[in-house]
């Protein structure tokens, strides 16, 4: 960052990190304990780090602000809106949270650490296929490990609309934003 600005930066945004608990990946592949998983059966140790790390990164982010003061340092609280839809999806217009849209296995969380989305396989002595769903927009998960496009819309414009900023920043008014299609 500090060499950004030196060529003239003044504006960044910094995303925090994601809550990777909630990930199908994780939840499938990482071991756990039933108390381990909240409500929204997502995993509590994981997400707990990386709050830890988020709230870091923002100390980082107010110690840096002070030796760039001409600059406008920006964390942008992406977890927050993620977690929302993870734990609520239904209220964001998606029907599913922690399974994978494109996998292979279907369960809880529709993912084969052994089989990643659009490969085949043989498993078992039998060939399977990782394929897609057929309706992508109801999944926050697109493949366990990236969020869909629908997510990502819901995540864009969380961020767009400047509710997720730290300090406030007026994005609004630096660029001219219009919905696409």
């Amino acid at each position: 960052m500090k060499e950004l600005y030196g060529l003239g930066g003044r504006a960044f945004l910094v995303l925090n990190l994601a809550p990777v608990g909630c990930y199908p990946s994780f939840l499938a592949e990482l071991p756990r304990s039933s108390s381990d998983l909240d409500a929204f059966g997502c995993m509590v140790s994981y997400n707990n780090a990386v709050v830890e790390y988020n709230n870091m990164l923002n100390e980082t982010l107010i110690q840096t602000r002070e030796a760039l003061p001409n600059a406008s340092l920006i964390y942008v609280d992406t977890h927050s809106v993620l977690l929302d839809l993870f734990r609520h999806p239904t209220s964001h217009g998606l029907q599913y949270g922690t399974k994978a849209c494109c996998g292979h296995g279907g369960g809880a969380y529709n993912f084969e650490p052994k089989l990643y989305c659009g490969n085949s396989k043989v498993i078992n002595g039998k060939t399977v296929t990782a394929a897609a769903c057929n309706d992508p927009s109801n999944y926050v998960s697109w493949d366990g490990i990236h969020a869909t496009e629908a997510a990502n819309k819901i995540v864009t414009w969380a961020i767009l609309n400047g509710s997720y900023f730290d300090p406030p920043f007026p994005l609004h008014q630096l660029c001219d934003l219009h919905p696409i299609g």
